[in-house]
């Protein structure tokens, strides 16, 4: 029997997705910082907002945006590694893919 608080939390392999986009939004925000802080060309700087893109996947996956899973499927392709752990994550289980189901309307 599953409780309301566990319908409002992620299953594993989304988790797991999602802190994969957290961890590389965190690593090129923290790159971009550190260049901005050694003093590094100024464009660089600027490396720190496209940390905004895994970010804002990551937060999409935790949601449930079935927007958010074809876009962290599509990103992953820069890496087919990173693609085919998205595809086996997001897709092959059936608790990820109930996830991004949404409820039908009562």
């Amino acid at each position: 029997m599953t409780t309301s608080d566990e319908m409002h939390r992620p299953p594993t392999p989304v988790v797991g997705a999602a802190v994969i986009y957290a961890l590389m939004a965190a690593f090129i925000l923290v790159s971009g910082v550190v260049i901005a802080i050694t003093g590094g060309e100024p464009g660089f700087a600027l490396l720190s907002l496209v940390a905004l893109l895994p970010g804002s996947i990551a937060l999409g996956l935790w949601q449930g945006n079935r927007g958010a899973r074809v876009m962290a499927i599509l990103f992953g392709f820069l890496t087919l590694l990173l693609a085919i752990v998205m595809i086996l994550l997001l897709t092959a289980p059936q608790s990820s893919r109930a996830w991004f189901t949404p409820d039908p309307e009562i």
